[in-house]
């Protein structure tokens, strides 16, 4: 097949370095550069101490896009409309695209702009890193889902299975919201504290976190059952305990954008919780605090 990735941050260059075992891979970028060049560190590579590989994907041709069978969207929340805009033109309406982000709410834009397009949204828990632009780490395996969010896309199960050959475990959903639920209420948890605090993951597990997990996990749960997918907080606070024991070492994207002076990802992520609690006349105190507290810092640092 012939992907186009849109962004080339930690996650599209990991997935784009992935697809390109079998497939022809070309990424759209920011840049009008013609070729994108980066080294890759699998995680075998990583812990045999092997050199890293070095990719160079051809980059931000409208021809490559007009002739990609599936365009993967892994940009912030926020930029999703923008990125959209800017493919939009050489974008044929039966291309599938499949966007992948942290957070909630990209959803209704995305439908509004490509209404005839398939459009399937992806969560994933496998873990990337940058730690310098042209060098991307995979640092963690996790479970990916992949779903239909309207009629066009629903028959494209397949891509599941391509992206399970060439970056495991990944699988299809038939309700795609209801991992994005999941994964919501675990950034929510962790994503705005570790920011705050500027720690790691694992240093949430110390006593003195545990009531305002509790309590975002309450708000969250609440939220969740308004929405139709029910769940409890302790069950949620279950899920959270455990990606912050597998996770103990990470810094949060949201924290590591802070300490970058880029914009986060909060408005989709704790204020969408805050939304849809207005939405449903339930309140979300202690989300609605730490929304702000974190906007504050984004203001400070930019």
């Amino acid at each position: 097949m012939q992907f186009t990735i849109v962004g080339a941050g930690a996650i599209g260059c990991l997935w784009a370095a992935s697809l390109a075992k079998a497939h022809t891979v070309h990424l759209w970028t920011r840049s009008a550069q013609p070729q994108h060049e980066f080294a890759f560190s699998s995680l075998i590579s990583n812990s045999a101490a092997k050199a890293p590989k070095i990719l160079k994907l051809a980059s931000n041709q409208p021809q490559l896009l007009q002739q990609s069978d599936c365009v993967l969207l892994t940009v912030k929340a926020f930029q999703v409309e923008q990125a959209i805009e800017a493919i939009q033109p050489w974008l044929s309406p039966s291309t599938p695209i499949v966007i992948m982000h942290n957070g909630m709410g990209s959803q209704a834009v995305a439908l509004q702009k490509l209404p005839q397009t398939p459009i399937l949204y992806a969560t994933t828990s496998q873990a990337a890193f940058k730690p310098q632009p042209d060098y991307v780490q995979h640092t963690g395996i996790g479970q990916t889902w992949l779903g239909a969010i309207n009629p066009a896309a629903q028959q494209l199960q397949v891509l599941a299975d391509k992206f399970d050959k060439m970056l495991a475990p990944c699988q299809w959903h038939s309700d795609i919201q209801q991992p994005l639920w999941q994964k919501l209420a675990i950034n929510c948890a962790i994503n705005p504290l570790t920011t705050l605090h500027q720690c790691k993951n694992g240093e949430l597990a110390h006593p003195k976190y545990q009531t305002a997990l509790i309590t975002i996990c309450q708000e969250v749960a609440e939220i969740m059952c308004a929405e139709g997918y029910l769940t409890t907080a302790d069950s949620l606070k279950e899920q959270v305990d455990r990606v912050i024991q597998a996770t103990a070492n990470n810094f949060s994207s949201m924290n590591q954008d802070v300490c970058h002076h880029r914009q986060t990802e909060i408005d989709y992520i704790t204020g969408h919780i805050v939304r849809c609690g207005q939405h449903y006349n339930i309140r979300t105190p202690f989300n609605a605090q730490l929304w702000q507290q974190i906007k504050t810092m984004e203001q400070k640092a930019s």
